[in-house]
Formats: structure tokens, sequence, C-alpha cells
């Protein structure tokens, strides 16, 4: 192609027109940038006009909300599902992140429009609100931190401190997945890692430090 690129892979004709459209567009965007892609590039990926698109969507800010809207369902599944499954609070989290992690890996282009999206300059931001993301997220596990100090598996922490410091390490995995010159840690070195959270690093002897206020 004339911008040195690939041909964009043609979305399975079994899908339907709709999602079509909706895997096309996660490609350019990803490929280009939200805002240097363009409706022609998507419509012709898919075999289709720049009106069918438009009958579909409305514009290229609904193809990008859409994207969103179907992200968004997917990991609200994963995080319900997985808020509900049995076990101890600790085999519930790290069942969780597992999940999330794969979630990720298998939806790669996605994830980094959406991270695009979201720290990107706030003009391009479209009319959805990406804080959800986050919010189902730190819910879930504020929920299973307080099943498990309601059983007596976690000590008298805050919650929503835990789920912040069990949510950077997950984002600190799955981002690497998003930069060809970072090496994926894999779901086992995620384990391993929340493995460290639980148990604490300090070794019996290590000076406490006074917490800030």
């Amino acid at each position: 192609m004339a911008d040195g690129h690939e041909p964009l892979p043609t979305p399975p004709d079994t899908l339907e027109l709709r999602d079509r459209l909706l895997c096309a567009a996660v490609l350019v965007f990803d490929r280009k940038g939200y805002a240097a892609a363009s409706v022609r590039e998507i419509a012709e990926a898919v075999g289709v006009t720049k009106p069918t698109v438009y009958y579909h969507f409305g514009s290229k800010e609904g193809l990008l909300v859409a994207i969103l809207t179907e992200a968004q369902r997917e990991f609200a599944a994963v995080v319900a599902a997985g808020a509900a499954r049995p076990g101890t609070a600790q085999q519930r989290i790290l069942a969780l992140c597992d999940d999330i992690y794969r979630l990720f890996e298998h939806n790669v282009p996605m994830a980094r429009v959406a991270h695009a999206i979201m720290f990107g300059p706030p003009e391009a931001v479209p009319a959805f609100d990406l804080a959800v993301f986050e919010a189902g997220f730190v819910g879930a596990i504020e929920r299973i931190v307080a099943d498990g100090q309601a059983a007596g598996e976690i000590r008298d922490v805050a919650p929503r401190e835990v789920a912040l410091a069990i949510g950077g390490i997950l984002q600190g995995c799955y981002e690497r997945q998003l930069h060809p010159s970072l090496k994926p840690v894999g779901p086992d070195m995620l384990g391993r890692l929340l493995g460290l959270l639980f148990e604490g690093i300090s070794g019996p002897h290590a000076p406490r430090e006074r917490t800030r206020q």
C-alpha cells in the first residue's frame, strides 16, 4: 500500500455486517489512530460504501462509541462472573484478575484503541464514560475484599485501597501487551505479583515506616 502498511485483514463473512464494520474499525483505529482514521478506509475494508457505515453508526464517533460500548459490555460480563465466583477472597481476586488479563490478551487491538482514547488529548474523547471500566473493577474487588474481611481472611484495611493496589498491578501487566517493545509478563507472573501483595514483602525484622497523612 502507499503508506507502507500491509492491507487490513478482511473481517470474516460469517459475521453480521455491523460486527464486520466494528472489527474493521478497531483495526483501522488501532493502526492509524482515531483522529487520522477515515470512514472511507473502514468501509473499503469491509467492501461497502461510506453511506452504509453512516447508516449503522451515524458518524466516525458513533463507530468509536459502539466499539467502546461493546468492550465495556464484555468487560462487565467478565467482572460480574468473577465477582460471583465461589472460593476464598484471595482465590476469587486471583481468578478475576486472570480472567481480565486474558480478556485483554485476546483483544489487544481494542484495548489499544480504548487506552489511546482514555489517555489521549481530552478533545478526542467521545461521548462515552471511560471511567466505567475502572469503576466496575474497583467495585467488584471492594465487594470481594469486604467478603474476605467478614470471613476473617483479610485484615481490617480499606477495601478501596486494596482494590486500587490490585488494579495497579493488573494494569501494569496488561499494558505490557500494548507495545511490541515490552515483553508481556503472562498470567502466571500476574498471579505471582498479586501473591506478593497478599503475602507482603517485609521481613520479620523490617522497620515499619509511618504512613504519610
